[in-house]
């Protein structure tokens, strides 16, 4: 597996991994990502900061993830817990994993490379929040180290269980 930053043409391949997770996790029940989130204005603005990564395995998109190296503004508030860590920290957002994809080591393969991203850029730890109800994320953030630390608020408003792996 590479994991490499996208480029414009990747655009397409990541709005349908986003798509086919949107339809996985409204399978679950939760409202996550169920009204458009995240757009493709919003993958081309991570593209262009150069911030959207892509998992390529045998020539195809497999995964996407958006990486926040300046920090996540709603993180500077966590309730009912704490994070672990006061250091900079890399924000980890919008992941997909195209589902014939799944359970197949790309998540681990992206906590690798956040580790080693984050060690060798100076980060201590690296962040991450997502719906109370999506397990399968939960479960796949335990299983590779993160641990819970509480809840955030997105700037909507909304919950969301927030995580951090030390590096």
């Amino acid at each position: 597996m590479i994991i490499k930053l996208a480029e414009k043409k990747d655009i397409d391949r990541i709005m349908q991994i986003i798509a086919d997770a949107r339809e996985s996790i409204g399978r679950l029940g939760i409202d996550q990502w169920q009204y458009g989130y995240p757009t493709r204005d919003i993958v081309k603005e991570d593209i262009m900061l150069e911030r959207s990564f892509v998992v390529v395995e045998n020539d195809e998109i497999c995964a996407t993830f958006a990486l926040m190296l300046h920090g996540e503004p709603t993180y500077k508030k966590i309730y009912c817990g704490a994070w672990i860590s006061d250091g900079e920290y890399l924000a980890l957002h919008r992941i997909a994993i195209d589902s014939v994809h799944r359970g197949k080591g790309v998540a681990e393969n992206i906590v690798s490379f956040l580790s080693e991203y984050a060690n060798e850029n100076g980060y201590s730890s690296v962040r991450v929040d997502t719906h109370q109800g999506n397990l399968p994320m939960r479960k796949m953030l335990e299983k590779n180290g993160f641990e819970y630390c509480g809840t955030i608020r997105l700037l909507d408003g909304q919950e969301r269980v927030a995580y951090e792996k030390l590096v």
